[in-house]
């Protein structure tokens, strides 16, 4: 019922505020002010800083590491009081939701034009917020053993395009593939190296939960692929600040890593999950998830885009050439889920 009530009410949503909105996305952005900030992280006496071995400057010392880094953005009319915090996947960074491969405006501002506050978030070990390389340098230069070198890896241009449900194989695109298939080459570049082992997951809650606290006000959680479980868990750590989450193609096994007494503290959080097409796994996990929440109180949306009759979205949503149609149907679900209701 609920998947129904959001596409009536997107639908709305979409053919009224598009038409209104159209040009202001050509307007210049007026904004009241932006910056960027660090939070969390610990700092961390690391003796292996130089690869050479050989550098006078660079001898070993305190470090901080495990911080996140978020830019922010605040509008000049600011109609929706909670900043949206987007938090990118695995071999990605913040980049994820600048400027889309093809030249359009990506969610960091398009979400700004409708009135929201925004940040843009550097997970731990991503992009702005560093890398922790001092186990890494150690065992390179031999005064750590093989076996503990930090597990990694990166996106391959043919294993993105697989992946991410560009199209069957790499160089063969869906028909009807929203992705801008004629800029990816503007896209790879944004691919970098994740740290794949299992504590970053605490690490990564931990900062999330200690940019919140540094910012002040309650806020709303955006995620994207692996950071899907990250925001559960962040939003179950901060639940009094924490006013919804908007999922986007949350991965398949996410929800089998949230403890019984994470999701008790969920139950207060609304969360839409948004699926594009070939998913069904993420679909059938994302609602056996609705059912469990349902069963305590949550208030969980999903909603599989082809099944609202929209077709082509592969798995890096924000990307893609219909980004603002999707942003109004998430817009018209929090105006439904988070802001026309006693918070």
């Amino acid at each position: 019922m609920q998947n129904k009530k959001l596409s009536i009410i997107s639908v709305v949503t979409v053919l009224t505020i598009s038409a209104a909105l159209t040009a202001q996305a050509e307007d210049d952005l007026v904004i009241r002010h932006q910056g960027s900030m660090e939070a969390g992280g610990r700092v961390e006496v690391c003796n292996t800083v130089d690869s050479a071995n050989n550098s006078a400057r660079h001898f070993g010392g305190q470090t901080v590491v495990d911080s996140i880094y978020a830019t922010y953005q605040y509008p000049v009319n600011q109609r929706y009081a909670y900043p949206i915090l987007f938090n990118h996947g695995g071999g990605h960074t913040g980049r994820f939701y600048d400027t889309t491969p093809d030249g359009r405006e990506g969610w960091l501002t398009l979400f700004l034009r409708q009135g929201f506050a925004t940040y843009g978030v550097d997970r731990v070990n991503s992009g702005r917020s560093g890398i922790d390389s001092c186990q890494v340098i150690a065992v390179s230069t031999g005064k750590a053993p093989l076996s503990t070198m930090p597990s990694m890896n990166r996106y391959s241009f043919e294993s993105a395009w697989k992946a991410f449900r560009w199209g069957p194989q790499y160089g063969t695109a869906y028909s009807n593939t929203q992705f801008p298939i004629e800029a990816v080459d503007n896209y790879y570049p944004q691919l970098v190296n994740t740290y794949r082992d299992a504590e970053q997951v605490p690490k990564s809650v931990a900062a999330y939960s200690a940019l919140i606290d540094k910012i002040g006000t309650p806020v709303v959680l955006q995620s994207w692929s692996s950071s899907g479980l990250l925001i559960y868990l962040t939003a179950a750590a901060r639940p009094d600040m924490v006013k919804g989450i908007l999922a986007v193609e949350s991965s398949a096994t996410a929800f089998d890593n949230i403890p019984p007494d994470a999701m008790k503290k969920l139950a207060n959080v609304p969360i839409i999950i948004v699926i594009g097409d070939r998913a069904q796994d993420r679909v059938d996990a994302s609602r056996a998830f609705q059912k469990k929440m349902a069963a305590i109180g949550g208030d969980v949306t999903v909603d599989v885009l082809p099944e609202a009759g929209i077709y082509g979205n592969s798995h890096t949503l924000p990307l893609e050439k219909n980004n603002r149609q999707i942003m109004f149907r998430m817009i018209a679900w929090m105006e439904g889920h988070i802001y026309n209701k006693s918070n």
